[in-house]
């Protein structure tokens, strides 16, 4: 599950148009930070998962059920 929720949040970060940096400043936390999240996306907590969804206007849902 790992690579397709790193591919879904890909997607959804060329989508809302987002780069890294300005994801990790909406999300509050530091660069280097979001670059491991994004390298290894299990050890995302439940709720920045939601947080990071909401900001990037996917389904939680529909990523769990793939």
């Amino acid at each position: 599950m790992n690579e397709k929720l790193k591919e879904y949040i890909e997607y959804g970060m060329y989508k809302a148009k987002l780069n890294k940096k300005e994801l990790s400043s909406v999300m509050s936390l530091s660069y280097p930070t979001m670059l491991s999240k994004l390298k290894n996306p299990d050890t995302f907590a439940v709720k920045e998962l939601e947080k990071l969804f909401d900001i990037l206007n996917l389904d939680l849902v529909l990523t769990i059920n793939k």
